[in-house]
């Protein structure tokens, strides 16, 4: 499964759950918290599972912003790839 079909699944589901975000602040302000929390993850050594938890987290919040925002994280990353090869 790639990052589109993960987003689009996901949000079926949130859609299903009737909660799809609205909110771009507030999903950012999630992101952060969850980027926050893999950063303890990693301090408190926490167990594997745990910190893949944590990273889980974060992709949950990121593919929300991205679906507010109508971008598509693959083509997004993989410019990003391209242009860092550039360099």
């Amino acid at each position: 499964m790639n990052l589109e079909e993960l987003k689009e699944k996901q949000m079926a589901q949130m859609k299903k759950k009737d909660c799809l975000p609205k909110d771009q602040i507030e999903v950012v302000l999630h992101l952060v918290e969850e980027v926050g929390e893999v950063a303890e993850a990693i301090r408190e050594n926490q167990s594997k599972e745990d910190f893949e938890n944590e990273v889980a987290d974060v992709l949950w919040q990121l593919n929300k912003l991205a679906w507010i925002r109508g971008i598509n994280l693959e083509e997004v990353f993989l410019r990003k790839l391209k242009k860092n090869e550039e360099r």
